[in-house]
């Protein structure tokens, strides 16, 4: 008889959630298929996570803590742009989730949204710094700025589609990265002067 192990338990749950969630939402997610999928009956699921609701939150609420913990780079650094786009590119989950959460949750409900609001308001903070010292331009409003800059990186990922219609390429594909960074860059100098 093998003795159990709740934490390898919770993270078969957690890596199936995961890909159940990714690929069809939180209302196209079924239990049943994430209990398949983790190799554990219903009861273990709910006996761990309590409902597929709180699932899907926690799912997301590990990758927003992993994506806060990598952080932005300097709010005024060459390259941030392309740097984030090329992070991101590489966690096609993490954008997913936040597309079903903002599709099924919408503006109103937010996981986690205090923590989150209080990671944005550092990195507002940040900038708001950095136009007092001059790297940045004073008469642009941080908090617009931050938004700006996630929806330049987000977009082409969130869209994919259009992304593809647009430019020909996958938003992760090679050459669409390397043109969006080198754009994101010419951008980024244009926006901080010389």
């Amino acid at each position: 008889m093998g003795t159990r192990d709740p934490e390898a338990t919770k993270r078969r749950i957690l890596d199936a959630a995961l890909a159940e969630f990714s690929e069809k939402g939180i209302a196209g997610a079924r239990v049943d298929a994430i209990a398949e999928r983790a190799g554990i009956n219903k009861r273990m699921l709910y006996y761990y996570f309590g409902s597929k609701e709180e699932l899907f939150h926690e799912i997301l609420q590990r990758r927003v803590d992993e994506n806060s913990a990598s952080a932005h780079p300097h709010v005024a650094e060459h390259g941030r742009l392309g740097q984030r786009q090329r992070r991101l590119a590489r966690d096609p989950d993490y954008i997913r989730l936040l597309a079903w959460e903002a599709l099924e949750g919408g503006a109103g409900h937010v996981v986690d949204e205090s923590a989150r609001r209080a990671w944005f308001e550092e990195w507002i903070a940040a900038v708001e710094a950095e136009q007092r010292a001059g790297n940045l331009p004073a008469d642009l409003d941080a908090a617009q700025l931050v938004l700006s800059e996630l929806c330049l990186v987000l977009g082409p990922l969130m869209v994919p589609q259009l992304t593809r219609l647009i430019t020909g390429c996958s938003p992760t594909s090679t050459r669409q990265l390397e043109r969006r960074a080198a754009f994101l860059d010419s951008l980024e100098q244009r926006l901080t002067g010389p």
